[in-house]
This record gives structure tokens, C-alpha cells and sequence, in this order.
């Protein structure tokens, strides 16, 4: 009898090791086929990380300042003047590029090599947001975590947009990209991402007369005359204090009335998952009289509730 347990024990142990070695194996390759992601642009960066992707991610350009984490990952350089040679050095198996990655000689480059390449359209439209999502999630191997995350997403620019739609009278709204200090202020004109940032919050662009982002001249500033003002923060930020005080804006109702406003540049304008929430918080301040229901809070906006 003992001979029998013993050998039944024995057997049990042979089982239990085999299923811990199986598992094993199982998780080497998992993690073996487990795609190491270079990510150019800020957008592309924060959609891998909001999906849980983050670990996969083995290098971002500068602009991937969010989340906070992000930014320990080696850097092969600026999105728009990105090296080839940088990004291929840490031998990705897939390379995800926000609309306006270049050089065009780069991108080609990394066209031509072994290394799948997913370039993101530019965003044109809300719905254009979640489908990025989709695209990142698709490319990634996680598209259950992409629809999920472009759901909630979709829900939350539909909950904005149906919000802003009952505001009566719109703000004209200068959007402003911050400089280097010595530099010269950029005025978010038609067409360009800053336009739409302020449709997503509400506004009317009051540079609707430029096209594209174009240098904030002090005659053009003055014909503007905005109602309110939002100031892109980046690596160089320009306070409201600062753009008070230039005359070309000193008389203008948002200087007048306080509402110049500062907002961070990637996630206003990035259009990646925070951009709801970052055009729900620009609204709220151009129109503090407005009712505007808060938004769920999501995980990946980095905050504990919407709004706060």
C-alpha cells in the first residue's frame, strides 16, 4: 500500500511539474512574440500605454511626454526629424507613427525595412479618434482592449459634443501654440489642429482667417480681438500673465474679462485618449457659465475625476 501511495505521489508530482513547465513555456512565448513597439508621436505613445501596452513600448520620440512614465524610454529624437537609424537601432518589430512623422527620406527608410510601419491619418473629425485607436489596438495585437478603449472614448466626445451644442452665443477663440521665450507666438489658423481642438471645446476660432499654425504678427492681433484666449503649454510654457501683458492682446475682451486660459498642448491637440476630457476642461473655463456634465473618470487621463 505504501509502494502505491508513494507512486501515486510521485505521479501527482510529475503532473504539477509538467503543468508549471508548460506554463512556463507558455509565458516565454507569449512574451517572445510580444511586439517591441517604437512609437512616433505623442498620440501613438499615449494609445499604447492607455491599452495597457506600455512594457511592449521600447522607445518614443520627444513629443511622448504622457503618461509620465513614457518618458524613461530611450528617445530616437523629434517625430517631424526623426533618424531611421535611431528608431531601427533598438530593433523593433513594429513602428507606430503619428500623421506628420518625417522626414520623408526617414520614413521611407523605415518603409523599406524588415520592421512592419503603421502610419495614423490625421484627425479630421471626432470619430477620426477612436478609429486611431482601433488602428494602434489592431496593429498591436490587442483589439478586444482597443474597442473597449475607443468606446469609452467615442462616449465621452458624445457627451461633449452634445453639451457644447446647447451653448448659445460661441466665444470667438484665439488658440495659441506657447514659444521659447524669444520666440514668436503661433495662432492656431483654419485647418490646422488647433481649429479643431476649439470645435471639439465649442469655440469659434478667431484666426479663422489664417490658414494653418502661422506666427501671431501684432497687426493681425489686433484686428482679432478675441473673446478668450488658450495657450498651448509645452517644454516652454507661456503664462496668462505673460500674453496679458503684449499690447496687441492687452484690450481684447479675454484679456479683459480673464479668460485666457492654458491648456497642455498634447493633450488638446495630440488627439489621442485624453483628447474629450482636455476639450471638456477648455470648455468648461471659456464658458464658466455653462452647464456641462462631467465626464467619467478614466484611467488614463491621469487624473481621479474628470474636470478636477
Amino acid at each position: 500500500m505504501k509502494s502505491v501511495a508513494l507512486s501515486r505521489r510521485l505521479i501527482l508530482g510529475g503532473l504539477a511539474a509538467s503543468a508549471v513547465l508548460a506554463r512556463s513555456a507558455a509565458v516565454r512565448a507569449q512574451t517572445a512574440s510580444a511586439p517591441r513597439i517604437v512609437a512616433l508621436g505623442g498620440a501613438a505613445t499615449e494609445i499604447l500605454y492607455a491599452l495597457g501596452l506600455g512594457d511592449q513600448v521600447v522607445g518614443v520620440d520627444v513629443s511622448s511626454g504622457f503618461p509620465p512614465e513614457a518618458r524613461k524610454k530611450p528617445n530616437v529624437g523629434y517625430y517631424r526629424a526623426i533618424s531611421a537609424e535611431g528608431a531601427l537601432a533598438l530593433s523593433p518589430t513594429l513602428i507606430i507613427a503619428t500623421d506628420g512623422a518625417g522626414p520623408k527620406e526617414a520614413m521611407d527608410v523605415l518603409a523599406a525595412a524588415s520592421v512592419k510601419l503603421v502610419s495614423l491619418k490625421e484627425i479630421k473629425a471626432a470619430e477620426d479618434i477612436p478609429a486611431r485607436i482601433l488602428t494602434v489596438a489592431e496593429a498591436a495585437g490587442a483589439p478586444e482592449r482597443g474597442a473597449e478603449l475607443a468606446a469609452a472614448v467615442s462616449a465621452d466626445l458624445k457627451s461633449l459634443s452634445d453639451d457644447v451644442a446647447q451653448i448659445g452665443k460661441r466665444r470667438r477663440t484665439l488658440l495659441l501654440l506657447g514659444p521659447p521665450r524669444s520666440g514668436t507666438l503661433m495662432a492656431g489658423g483654419a485647418g490646422s489642429s488647433g481649429a479643431f481642438a476649439l470645435t471639439l471645446a465649442g469655440a469659434d476660432n478667431a484666426a479663422a482667417a489664417l490658414s494653418g499654425w502661422k506666427p501671431l504678427t501684432d497687426e493681425a492681433a489686433y484686428g482679432i480681438a478675441p473673446d478668450a484666449i488658450v495657450v498651448l503649454q509645452t517644454g516652454s510654457p507661456v503664462s496668462p500673465q505673460e500674453i496679458a501683458q503684449r499690447p496687441a492682446l492687452a484690450d481684447s475682451p479675454a484679456v479683459k474679462e480673464g479668460r485666457v486660459i492654458t491648456a497642455d498642448a498634447l493633450g488638446l491637440v495630440g488627439f489621442g485618449p485624453r483628447a474629450a476630457h482636455a476639450a471638456f476642461d477648455v470648455a468648461k473655463k471659456i464658458y464658466p457659465e455653462a452647464t456641462f456634465r462631467d465626464l467619467p473618470p478614466r484611467a488614463w487621463t491621469g487624473k481621479s475625476a474628470a474636470g478636477r
